[in-house]
């Protein structure tokens, strides 16, 4: 008798994806094991039930000296209120994130702290003052040219395709429509709405600022008609991330499900309002 193998079955590969896991965050302003120890005590104890075996990270923008920092006596304080610390965030400058890699410490840094890194990785823009002494003498006849910008509007920016994962759509100037899913890791970026008939799943802003110098369109909205699964939101500079909205006990029949949502900013806060009982 012989024996025969099937070879149609489909064979599973090991693979790596962006996830929207979510952690709590324990804020310490010192980092020392005393200060965790006391904090744990007064907030954990009482009710660690709640919180047995549930992953942890610590955030560390405010130490001053991170080489101090005692990780190891950290993660055995947690485990001892059943707790796994698994990295430290609010490292968001790359000198102190190479700090933390010397000494073995994992770095789990939010979306808030992605973004001031990868705002400290722009170039500078540096002004130079020059002193000029008047009146000037100047030899007639002198022509001088006086250079002039004609502002013309830009038409609306429509994309009839999904837009793929580690793409940046940016439309200064005028507003986005996108007839398609916009995957994770992706970047729209429009300076006025945004308009997404298909899933959100990675970062939007709308009214973005032109510049460091201008506040962004604070009247513009933000419209997703598929699953509302954003990484970030932000109108004219004001943003929530992913945390923020998982947490956010107000959006719990919104993030993370199909609808229409439309999302504008009132004063500093954004407002969401589902559409589909409209």
């Amino acid at each position: 008798m012989s024996m025969q193998t099937n070879t149609n079955q489909a064979t599973e590969v090991a693979s790596i994806s962006r996830t929207g896991y979510s952690f709590n965050t324990v804020f310490l302003p010192t980092g020392t094991v005393e200060e965790l120890q006391d904090l744990l005590d007064k907030k954990i104890a009482p009710n660690i039930e709640a919180y047995e075996n549930s992953p942890l990270v610590i955030d560390v923008s405010k130490v001053n000296y991170l080489n101090n920092l005692d990780f190891k006596g950290l993660q055995a304080i947690c485990r001892k209120y059943g707790l796994f610390l698994i990295g430290v965030s609010g490292a968001h400058t790359e000198e102190r994130v190479k700090t933390l890699a010397l000494m073995d410490i994992p770095v789990v840094n939010s979306t808030k702290f992605a973004r001031i890194r990868e705002e400290n990785f722009k170039p500078r823009v540096i002004t130079k003052t020059v002193e000029v002494q008047v009146p000037v003498h100047i030899k007639e006849p002198f022509e001088v040219k006086v250079p002039y910008e004609v502002k013309v509007s830009e038409p609306v920016m429509v994309l009839n395709r999904h837009v793929r994962g580690g793409e940046i759509i940016q439309a200064p100037d005028t507003s986005v429509i996108i007839f398609g899913n916009v995957s994770p890791m992706a970047r729209i970026i429009a300076s006025h709405n945004i308009l997404v008939f298909g899933d959100m799943s990675g970062e939007v802003y709308a009214g973005s600022p032109k510049d460091k110098d201008t506040e962004g369109f604070k009247d513009a909205f933000i419209y997703i008609a598929g699953e509302f699964s954003p990484t970030l939101v932000a109108i004219a500079g004001q943003y929530q991330t992913a945390e923020d909205m998982d947490n956010n006990l107000a959006l719990t029949t919104i993030y993370g499900r199909h609808g229409q949502v439309k999302v504008t900013l009132q004063g500093r806060s954004l407002n969401y309002t589902p559409l589909h009982n409209y």
